[in-house]
């Protein structure tokens, strides 16, 4: 390659005197914004702010991509996370076992709860490890938080084997992991609830921030509902 073909950053956006950087250009994550902005107005139009007809589309179309029977939209994946804990009476004293190998958001959901994290290392795959799971179990754990990496499911089958014996509750952190599955099930397939993020960094979006919930439990639904 000729070196007037390389896509060179530049000069304003480099330090003085230092060297040319090579860079390949991204389109921007909302080169549709305009088509974004139409939808936005027809929001204000009809006042749903909060809510209504544009939220239930959301929750109607994301419950048919993960293959859940219900779906619940709310604030962002922590928001997600901690809600399901609280739905399923995670609370002070209680312990919840979950991965390091995770952004702070997880640990602060349940700690938000008053429960404490209960921390097991993680396998080759950076997932979770089933294999270190029971041994910290306690008297006192009531759930298990198990993060799919980078869109990675964990191995689901055995942690909810072990979920069955000890009777816990367990909540996917699938903030990473929107449509992914394993041995064909999807995100939530094994779990009382499933937690999803639309943050602008994640592989679906939206502008600000989001989340979503998604359960086949209808008990579960409903007092999240409330």
């Amino acid at each position: 390659m000729k070196k007037s073909e390389h896509n060179y950053l530049p000069k304003q956006y480099r330090a003085n005197n230092s060297l040319p950087i090579n860079h390949n250009y991204l389109p921007f994550q909302f080169e549709d914004s305009e088509e974004v902005i139409n939808e936005i107005r027809k929001l204000v139009k009809r006042g749903d702010f909060t809510l209504g007809e544009a939220v239930n589309d959301l929750e109607d179309k994301f419950k048919k991509i993960v293959k859940a029977k219900y779906a619940l939209g709310v604030g962002s994946g922590t928001d997600a996370i901690f809600l399901s804990l609280k739905a399923q009476g995670i609370g002070k004293g209680d312990e919840v076992i979950t991965t390091p190998y995770t952004f702070y958001a997880t640990i602060g959901a349940i700690v938000t709860t008053g429960a404490t994290p209960k921390f097991v290392d993680v396998g080759l795959d950076y997932n979770i490890d089933p294999n270190n799971i029971e041994s910290a179990i306690t008297s006192r754990t009531k759930a298990i938080v198990p993060v799919h990496w980078s869109g990675l499911i964990c191995d689901m089958k055995s942690i909810s084997n072990i979920a069955d014996k000890y009777n816990l509750s367990i909540v996917e952190d699938a903030c990473h992991a929107i449509n992914a599955e394993r041995e064909g099930k999807t995100a939530g397939f094994f779990s009382s609830t499933a937690c999803f993020s639309m943050h602008p960094l994640k592989n679906l979006n939206v502008w600000g921030d989001g989340g979503v919930i998604v359960t086949n439990n209808k008990a579960i639904y409903d007092k999240l509902s409330l």
